[in-house]
């Protein structure tokens, strides 16, 4: 009448019973392996529910450059109302390079942000050149935003949007920086972000991916 279940212990400590089951490895892993390397080195799919519930904790939010903290005050109602083509659109470039991308992550996102915007600079200055990121993943993003932004900033009477300055477009990717670093979280391998952009465009996530491997 009675029995008892001996439970598997975890694949990846082999010290605890494995109770919660991970779509990235497709094993029961135990709760602390879920969370000490989750979206460090488990490549956790979005779908995870044991993710999704994470990300409400505050302690693992990404705190945003002081540099772009301090500009809060000029993302007002007016610049959303006069940016929100730009934002738009570029919003979609990452969401449409993440469908090609699976292994694209928060983080590239932003460095992808941070090189644009160190470009666009020179671009002000006279002298321009471009300030690529490091790794394939990342300068084809930086290569589908530079062709968009290229093209905001030239005259297009069917558009509804005026000509992009280099000024504007410099405080459009700061802007875009600073929500990236407030969606996301300290951990490597975040694709909070690119989620909430998944969502808020109303377009696909990528597809999931069940090897739990990480590339180098």
């Amino acid at each position: 009448m009675y029995t008892s279940a001996v439970m598997a212990s975890c694949p990846l400590c082999s010290d605890r019973a494995g109770k919660r089951y991970c779509p990235a490895k497709g094993v029961q892993i135990c709760a602390v392996c879920c969370g000490t390397l989750r979206e460090v080195e488990i490549d956790c799919p979005s779908s995870c529910i044991h993710l999704k519930a994470s990300r409400s904790y505050a302690a693992e939010k990404q705190i945003p450059d002081p540099q772009l903290a301090a500009k809060i005050h000029i993302y007002d109602e007016k610049f959303l109302h006069d940016f929100s083509p730009i934002l738009d659109a570029v919003s979609k470039s990452v969401v449409e390079e993440r469908l090609t991308s699976p292994w694209l992550v928060d983080r590239d996102v932003i460095e992808v942000y941070k090189s644009l915007h160190t470009t666009m600079k020179t671009l002000a200055s006279g002298i321009y050149y471009e300030s690529l990121p490091d790794g394939p993943v990342r300068i084809s993003l930086f290569r589908r935003l530079k062709t968009l932004i290229d093209e905001l900033m030239q005259p297009d009477p069917s558009a509804d949007h005026g000509v992009l300055k280099v000024s504007e477009a410099l405080d459009v990717l700061d802007f875009l920086t600073f929500v990236a670093q407030m969606n996301s979280s300290v951990r490597p391998r975040s694709r909070g972000y690119l989620d909430w952009l998944s969502t808020m465009s109303g377009m696909p996530a990528a597809a999931e991916h069940s090897s739990g491997l990480i590339l180098p």
